[in-house]
């Protein structure tokens, strides 16, 4: 089966004329991003387990496309001057709930995180983490270091269960890519997820967990 997702997504492509940014539009990698885990909540992921934090969430597809798919509560995260466009955006995408057979509402929200510090907000680490995702990320290998800090943060938050983690990134740059994996591997047991042949030259998908922690069956 499919799922069909409907989505506004505002962009503001004038905030990435400013040096270092470039979240205010939308790219294929989130794109992509967004339709594997469509894929995945009709082949037996159960998204309505799912506390999620969004790393990086630019305009904030991946986390919208989360919480359309039922998952209880997506953290989206970004710089400071990116909060107006991604609070717009995650506002307009909210799910209505009528709550009539008594669940719990689910939850989104867009908050700032500063890479390679702890969080501000109390509410990013509030709950315990079971999915980080980030989506094209790193257009520079000196980001690298600061986002892996933070993901590993987010990771050791919890020692129960391994924290799965979802990383989209279009191929640029092979030295760019080159210096983000190999920070990843420090930390990291890393698994390429195939996706489809059209989309595998150009796009890479990974499943990873802290090394040590993961169960790789569970991205099949």
């Amino acid at each position: 089966g499919t799922k069909t997702l409907t989505l506004t997504i505002a962009q503001n492509p004038n905030i990435n004329n400013e040096l270092g940014q470039t979240g205010a539009v939308l790219w294929n990698s989130s794109i992509i991003t967004s339709e594997y885990l469509a894929r995945r909540s009709t082949h037996g992921w159960d998204f309505s387990t799912i506390n999620a934090i969004e790393l990086g969430s630019g305009c904030g597809l991946v986390s919208i496309a989360m919480h359309q798919l039922g998952a209880r509560r997506v953290v989206a995260t970004d710089q400071a001057r990116m909060m107006k466009l991604l609070t717009r955006n995650t506002d307009c995408n909210r799910v209505v709930q009528l709550n009539r057979n008594r669940k719990p509402p689910t939850v989104l929200l867009a908050t700032e995180y500063v890479w390679g510090r702890a969080p501000e907000d109390p509410r990013v680490l509030a709950e315990p983490v079971g999915m980080v995702v980030i989506s094209d990320c790193v257009y520079h290998e000196s980001v690298a270091p600061l986002l892996v800090r933070s993901l590993v943060d987010v990771c050791k938050s919890r020692s129960d269960v391994p924290v799965v983690v979802l990383v989209g990134q279009e191929l640029r740059s092979d030295i760019v890519h080159a210096a983000f994996v190999a920070e990843l591997l420090e930390h990291f047991d890393v698994y390429r997820v195939p996706v489809m042949p059209s989309v595998d030259t150009n796009y890479v998908l990974y499943a990873m967990w802290l090394r040590g922690s993961h169960s790789p069956e569970h991205t099949h």
